[in-house]
């Protein structure tokens, strides 16, 4: 597996978000079901389900007739929308991202699990009483905010050396990394805000990915990168919280639709 690939299975731009950009679509009939399908083989060719099949899934998912999805994208220290002490917090907060479709009376949630190089495997939630956002951040904070973020962001890599086993410039490493993160696909509704948000997000978390990368060598942890230091947590919390809502704003467009 390449470097970038590698990298990239550690972003936030992860299959939750296709699956909710893309229901949404199926959701509102603006996409069928092998428009849905074929996204979410950008992450892995083969989709399936814990307990059942991904079909059932969806008929789940219609018969629910959610009249919000949305993407969550947990941290240590940030569990904000998942219900305290459930099976569903622990497993999204162990990935990472999860898929929430909100009914009238219950959410069903989903939380991805690649299984294999080319298998993406499923894990289903019924939580009732359905689940409320609790403070969604509007598309033009999150932009907002981000601008920050773009600014402080190249400050990771000033100065740090490449590891001495790498082959890989760090800086080239940034801008294929965030070519990858913003390859895959939207919904033809989506905005060009959000489209502009999420490709900010990509580069801001391409570069403190590949920062995170030359940490045991900078005097610098991929955990404190992502958790510990002050400044990259503040920077990571920034990236979650544009692409969560840029996703769930092309998902509110789509089903208004």
């Amino acid at each position: 597996m390449s470097t970038v690939a590698t990298l990239a299975r550690r972003a936030t731009a992860g299959p939750a978000q296709g699956f909710a950009v893309w229901s949404a679509a199926w959701l509102a009939g603006s996409a069928g079901t092998d428009e849905l399908l074929a996204a979410l083989a950008e992450w892995a060719p083969v989709q399936s389900v814990v307990d059942g099949d991904l079909p059932d899934l969806l008929a789940e998912i219609r018969t629910l007739a959610p009249h919000t999805v949305r993407l969550l994208l947990p941290a240590p220290g940030d569990a904000r929308g998942l219900p305290a002490g459930t099976d569903l917090e622990q497993a999204a907060m162990a990935r990472g991202e999860v898929v929430l479709f909100d009914g009238d009376s219950s959410t069903i949630a989903l939380v991805p699990t690649p299984e294999a190089a080319d298998v993406m495997r499923w894990q289903a939630f019924l939580h009732e009483p359905a689940l409320v956002d609790p403070d969604p951040l509007p598309l033009g904070g999150a932009e907002q905010e981000l601008r920050g973020a773009v600014r402080e962001a190249p400050s990771a890599l000033a100065g740090l050396p490449p590891a001495p086993d790498a082959t890989d410039d760090p800086r080239r490493l940034v801008m294929e990394l965030t070519r990858y993160l913003g390859a895959h696909r939207l919904p033809l509704s989506a905005t060009e805000r959000a489209h502009r948000v999420l490709d900010s997000a990509g580069m801001v978390e391409a570069i403190l990915l590949v920062a995170g990368a030359q940490a045991p060598y900078a005097g610098l942890t991929l955990a404190s990168a992502q958790g510990g230091d002050a400044a990259y947590r503040d920077l990571w919390r920034t990236v979650r919280a544009a692409r969560v809502a840029a996703v769930n704003a092309v998902c509110r467009d789509e089903l208004r639709s």
